[in-house]
């Protein structure tokens, strides 16, 4: 089965909850790469030459993609109890 008809069969609660995990591994991918970026510039800040870090796109969905997966694995057994509660 390819990728959009899986998206398309899915239940409007199936993409709520996947729609909530990115969007918190989003978010723990963006505190992380805002730690490392001071993390970065403490080490550097003796250094005249350092540049300043920016991150990339590619870096954040680098970040992001494990997140989403290990919060997938964390969760998706309360996922299952907890939906199964509210419906």
């Amino acid at each position: 089965m390819k990728f959009a008809r899986w998206l398309n069969s899915l239940s409007n609660l199936d993409q709520l909850v996947i729609l909530f995990l990115f969007i918190l591994a989003g978010l723990l991918a963006h505190l992380t790469l805002q730690q490392v970026g001071k993390w970065y510039t403490k080490q550097q800040e003796d250094n005249p030459f350092a540049k300043k870090m920016r991150v990339s796109p590619i870096a954040f969905f680098a970040v992001t993609i494990p997140y989403t997966i290990v919060l997938y694995k964390l969760l998706s057994g309360y996922l299952k109890i907890w939906i199964g509660k509210l419906f």
